[in-house]
């Protein structure tokens, strides 16, 4: 099971990763830099050309909405999910409930999946292998501020 698991953050971080750092916009930065920079150091770690950038973020635009949708719907279950679990509620709800949460979850990586496949043509071999390395190393991660790079 954790393999599984393991690999599902994988391919969700890797999807995550590219299409929010290509996609991100000036309400996202880091804090001190200026806005687009986490995007200009994906591309820069990359190696990725203007017209790399913009057919990624077409990808994104694509799915935008999809995306959305699934997200508000994985927050509201985990939610109640919560909610449901702290209050002593009935076991068979609280498995109900987690097994919605872990289905929204399989279609968020799904999604991503898409993402991923959709993105790999635009990419060379050598910047498909930087962000596969990139994604299983945690080189890059999410923080409150959009995303960047580790240190």
């Amino acid at each position: 099971m954790s393999r599984i698991r393991s690999a599902w953050l994988v391919t969700l971080i890797l999807g995550s990763t590219l299409v929010a750092a290509a996609t991100a916009g000036a309400n996202t930065q880091v804090p001190g830099a200026t806005p687009g920079a986490h995007v200009n150091r994906m591309q820069q770690a990359l190696g990725l050309t203007d017209d790399q950038m913009n057919a990624i973020r077409q990808v994104h635009a694509q799915q935008a909405a999809a995306q959305k949708q699934l997200h508000q719907s994985l927050r509201a279950s985990r939610a109640e999910l919560r909610q449901l679990a702290l209050t002593g509620a009935d076991p068979a709800a609280v498995q109900a409930k987690e097994g919605e949460v872990t289905q929204l979850l399989g279609q968020s990586v799904a999604l991503q999946v898409q993402s991923l496949q959709a993105i790999a043509p635009i990419l060379t071999p050598d910047q498909r292998t930087k962000l596969a390395q990139m994604g299983a190393g945690g080189g890059w991660r999410h923080g409150g501020h959009g995303y960047r790079q580790s240190s």
